[in-house]
């Protein structure tokens, strides 16, 4: 098993090498940016009929490949670039590793196109921008919306250093960018992996530490939050009479929980060698879920990756924890990752620790560790688990 994740994991990292930029890179941009399908054929056949030029004969067939070249050679010299359009208000939207997500941005002109679409070029190898085969004509002086779409394989924050809206020829054989200012960013969140049961939390001499924070009568803030629905043991007091009048059904109130009264959730990505490599991803989908589990409860009061706190506000708990796991190293061939070390935060935690590993850790602060492995074991303060793409687990 360990030999076919590791080949697995080698397969996927090849096509995500980083591209170093040179003359063939920007003869890739010529080709990818420039040229239309349509461009592409044509091209072909402009290399095609360079050979065929010393071929005697043929009159035909060259005249064919040299009035095919021309319906390209023409369009590229007679573009011009627009200088009267601009793009901005550039939006994209957060999205799951494996989604597809959306870019939007409002081009106007001063002049009228006939052919308009916007695109994305020069991504990070993980990131597939799908071209909208549809163009649309901008009028004078008009602001209109476009839309682009990016099919994502991995969690990560890519930076989109190339936001252009398109302007075709009407032959459809070339274009022409005008690049949107600013710099821009896509936010890919990791797969969440559900947790249905967590029965760990509470088990053995060390799950004495977690016991008061799973009672009902959890100490907790005084800010109120929202409501949602109703859940065995909760307390009735909490119930909220006007939404149950309305919907007909129980509702629970929510309230903030006090700051350093949760519990404290640590994800380790250190690694010692290739192998502890390929389960970081599964380590930080884990990670993800454990912090659902204890937000909608109202358990997690400070979350830390490595010895770096996380600062968490009570209405965007999990925005910020997915985002920065998204953020968190990506664990890529070519680029060095951190190596196991003695945790010791800067804010020593006064409530128990709950941490999330692809190694053992060695520290009197954590309560209790889960850690990803290769095999099963349980003891009193350490689970050690094996995901294979799994989207629900009970521990």
């Amino acid at each position: 098993m360990s030999l076919a994740r590791r080949i697995k994991f080698i397969w996927r990292e090849i096509p995500w090498f980083s591209r170093r930029p040179g003359i063939l890179m920007y003869f890739f941009f010529f080709w990818n940016e420039r040229l239309t399908a349509a461009g592409h054929v044509l091209s072909v056949f402009l290399l095609f009929s360079l050979f065929v030029l010393w071929v005697p004969g043929f009159y035909l067939v060259k005249f064919f490949l040299f009035l095919c070249s021309a319906f390209l050679i023409f369009p590229l010299f007679s573009l011009t670039p627009p200088r009267h359009a601009s793009v901005f208000s550039v939006r994209v939207e957060p999205v799951k590793e494996g989604d597809v997500a959306e870019i939007s941005a409002l081009v106007c002109s001063k002049k009228s196109y006939p052919a308009v679409k916007l695109a994305c070029f020069r991504m990070h190898p993980s990131l597939k921008y799908l071209p909208s085969e549809n163009w649309e004509r901008l009028a004078k002086n008009q602001a209109l919306e476009f839309r682009t779409r990016v099919k994502t394989f991995r969690r990560g924050a890519f930076p989109l250093p190339y936001i252009a809206a398109t302007f075709g020829d009407p032959l459809g054989v070339a274009s022409i960018s005008k690049r949107a200012d600013g710099e821009h960013e896509l936010l890919v969140y990791p797969k969440m992996i559900k947790v249905r049961e967590f029965r760990f939390l509470s088990s053995g001499k060390s799950g004495l530490a977690f016991a008061p924070y799973l009672s009902s009568n959890f100490q907790r803030g005084l800010d109120f939050v929202g409501v949602r629905e109703y859940r065995e043991g909760d307390s009735l007091r909490d119930l909220h009479h006007g939404v149950f009048a309305r919907y007909g059904k129980p509702f629970t109130k929510e309230f903030a929980a006090e700051r350093g009264e949760g519990i404290v959730l640590l994800l380790d990505i250190a690694c010692s060698d290739l192998l502890s490599k390929t389960r970081v991803e599964n380590a930080v989908r884990l990670c993800a879920g454990i912090a659902k589990y204890l937000t909608t409860r109202n358990l997690l009061g400070r979350f830390f990756i490595g010895n770096r706190e996380i600062p968490l506000e009570n209405a965007k708990i999990m925005p910020t924890v997915l985002s920065v796991l998204a953020r968190a190293p990506y664990p890529e061939l070519h680029k060095p990752f951190p190596k196991p070390s003695l945790w010791s935060p800067a804010a020593r935690p006064m409530t128990p620790v709950l941490s999330v590993s692809v190694l053992p850790l060695e520290s009197p602060l954590i309560t209790k560790q889960i850690i990803i492995s290769e095999s099963l074991a349980r003891e009193d303060a350490s689970l050690s688990v094996v995901l294979n793409e799994e989207m629900e687990v009970s521990l």
